[in-house]
């Protein structure tokens, strides 16, 4: 009778907008296997599975005049770890006028101008739970927000309103592969992960941001505000009669941004930074910090080449942070082609870091079989610096080699 019920509920609220408005329906089925490879950490022998995860994401367009909806689920089955999961991706409702347009719900949404580096994107947060999340391109979480957006001729802007706080989805279930990078497994004492405080939930504690953008001849500017919760912990590290024990708090953080992008013939530059006063680097330590990026895309022919240069910077001593450097940098480079009228890319992304010189480097070829199959081959590698392991080489034991199929409809 409930399944019944529903079908005519669904039955009603679609054909109405299929006879004078539509309904679009999509989805994706993506299988990646992956598995270590030699030259890793001392304690991983190779060959064993990191990556084994079987998606499903379905996609819901519907619209009618101004008014649209859009939904998108997913359910996917980890096979490394036997777990099921269910998760609404976005689900919100959108009316557009002639200048102005609001949206409620579940969304998501992306600021700035970096590929792959997060200079003024805080305002979603990130899925860091598994190794198949931390490497997906779409690894950003959905956020519950009152979207204001008001559009002119050069100008847009897009006021949010967020009142549920989001965190980052932080690997921390035991048997998790990741948890040892936030609970380390070789101390000399034993370490127990405590409790996480969370923001209350009440009208008091919610976000806020603004983003203003304009687009002109010789370039488009956008210029970011934000006034939350930092998506990510800081931890404090207690000791016990049992051994140390770790706690963890969000705590409130605030940016102001900038990025552009010049187009010069056929080259793209872009640049962002952002500002954070008085973020939290500990319990109670806080410090300035300022990140920037500056980048050149180029795409002659069959190629597409994008180069970036990041860095970060915090102000004052760090007697009292984690962090040993005020200064860290890096450099990031893609490279692709097709080939056979465009159904063969192969690419190859790096990143360096400067401080540590520890690197991560990810070749990929991708055969589409059909205009509905994608099959994929590929490698991350995480390579450790020559005295530290750095911020990316301390993955070392998570290098491995994949396959990939995807089917679109």
């Amino acid at each position: 009778m409930k399944k019944t019920l529903l079908l005519i509920l669904l039955l009603m609220i679609v054909l109405p907008l299929s006879a004078e408005g539509g309904v679009d329906f999509s989805g994706e089925i993506q299988t990646i296997w992956g598995a270590s490879v030699s030259g890793t950490d001392n304690n991983t022998s190779a060959g064993r599975f990191l990556l084994g995860e079987t998606s499903f994401t379905g996609t819901l367009d519907a619209y009618y005049d101004k008014s649209s909806a859009f939904a998108e689920a997913a359910v996917s089955y980890d096979a490394t770890s036997n777990q099921l999961d269910w998760r609404v991706n976005e689900l919100w409702l959108d009316y557009t006028a002639s200048f102005w347009g609001i949206r409620i719900g579940r969304q998501k949404t992306a600021w700035g101008k970096a590929d792959g580096i997060d200079i003024t994107n805080v305002i979603c947060p990130k899925d860091m739970s598994s190794f198949s999340s931390m490497t997906s391109d779409n690894s950003k979480l959905a956020i519950d927000a009152l979207r204001l957006s008001f559009t002119g001729n050069q100008f847009t802007l897009d006021a949010y309103w967020i009142p549920f706080f989001t965190p980052s989805k932080l690997p921390l279930d035991e048997g998790n592969q990741l948890r040892k990078f936030i609970i380390p497994e070789n101390s000399p004492y034993p370490m127990s992960l405590g409790t996480i405080e969370k923001p209350e939930i009440d009208i008091w504690n919610g976000e806020y941001g603004l983003k203003v953008s304009g687009y002109f001849p010789l370039m488009d500017v956008s210029l970011y505000g934000f006034y939350g919760w930092d998506d990510t912990p800081v931890l404090d590290y207690n000791i016990t009669a049992q051994g140390i024990q770790i706690n963890g708090k969000y705590k409130r953080l605030s940016m102001i941004g900038i990025d552009m992008a010049i187009p010069v013939k056929e080259i793209v530059i872009r640049t962002e930074a952002a500002f954070f006063p008085q973020k939290y680097f500990s319990v109670i330590e806080q410090r300035n910090e300022i990140s920037a990026l500056a980048g050149v895309d180029w795409m002659p022919s069959s190629w597409t080449l994008t180069a970036q240069y990041f860095c970060d910077y915090v102000f004052g001593s760090l007697v009292q942070l984690e962090r040993s450097k005020a200064y860290t940098h890096g450099m990031t480079i893609n490279v692709s082609k097709t080939f056979i009228n465009e159904t063969l890319e192969l690419s190859l992304s790096g990143l360096l870091n400067f401080n540590d010189l520890d690197s991560f480097i990810s070749p990929a070829a991708e055969y589409s079989l059909s205009d509905q199959i994608k099959l994929s081959c590929g490698a991350y590698i995480f390579i450790p610096g020559s005295e530290n392991d750095g911020e990316y080489g301390k993955y070392k034991d998570l290098s491995s080699a994949y396959i990939k199929a995807k089917f679109n409809f």
